[in-house]
């Protein structure tokens, strides 16, 4: 026990020591996440915009005016019969949101985009009320799971470009 401890610990100086920094880090405000980014215009269905723009809001600047990047967002979304019965009634979908993004830096105008898909399901039920609760719940978690993907492509690919900044700097 006390040796998988001092090894542990013994791991975590050396990746500090290296300049290993996690994406998503546990302290708050230690992760840069989408601070740094100004959110722009959001092309959405009017049905997921509200969930989408607040999921984004929750993660990019405050001061749009400071931030060194814009983001624009596309997105669509589908719901695909997932199991359909011999009578021909569905009682499960797929609830699909597809996300074009255009991220630019603001100093360089450099531009990063890319294309992100988040599904969830839900059931039908024999209760109306509940079905749509459920549809709901699903059209706002995969908003909220769009936006986290977004989120982890663009940090690694400004990560990526940094260090590729890096390499021909030497």
């Amino acid at each position: 026990m006390v040796r998988s401890l001092v090894l542990a610990a013994l791991g975590a100086m050396l990746l500090s020591g290296c300049g290993f920094e996690p994406l998503y880090a546990t302290s708050p405000g230690s992760a840069p996440g989408l601070r740094n980014v100004a959110l722009g215009e959001i092309s959405a269905p009017d049905e997921i915009h509200t969930l989408v723009s607040r999921a984004f809001s929750r993660r990019t600047s405050n001061n749009p005016a400071e931030a060194a990047y814009d983001l624009s967002v596309e997105t669509t979304e589908q719901a695909q019969r997932l199991a359909v019965q011999i009578d021909a009634s569905v009682t499960r979908y797929n609830y699909r949101i597809v996300g074009r993004y255009l991220l630019t830096e603001r100093a360089t105008g450099a531009r990063y985009s890319g294309l992100v898909t988040s599904i969830a399901s839900f059931n039908v039920v024999n209760s109306q009320y509940s079905t749509l609760f459920a549809e709901d719940a699903a059209r706002e978690k995969a908003a909220a799971q769009l936006v986290e993907d977004i989120e982890r492509d663009i940090l690694l690919k400004l990560s990526d470009a940094k260090d590729q900044a890096g390499r021909d700097e030497k």
